[in-house]
């Protein structure tokens, strides 16, 4: 039984230069994640405000198709 970097050398090792540099990358990148740091976020939109917006029918029936395509499960259903 092997481990996973005896697996994973073997893999990149059968790989053409060009793959084995992204897949080096690729590690280095998890290994090394970007570390950005915190930033305040700027206040956002009361509930009540955004509960008085208002849309035509169009594109309230756009939305809905929209959500429709994507198979949005709904929790309460």
């Amino acid at each position: 039984m092997s481990t996973i970097a005896d697996e994973l050398s073997s893999l990149v090792a059968h790989l053409p230069p060009r793959d084995q540099e992204r897949v080096l990358n690729f590690a280095r990148e998890l290994a090394h994640p970007l570390v950005v740091p915190h930033a305040q976020l700027p206040p956002g939109t009361p509930g009540s405000v955004v509960a008085k917006l208002r849309i035509s029918p169009e594109v309230g029936a756009a939305v809905e198709q929209a959500l429709t395509d994507t198979e949005l499960v709904w929790p309460d259903e």
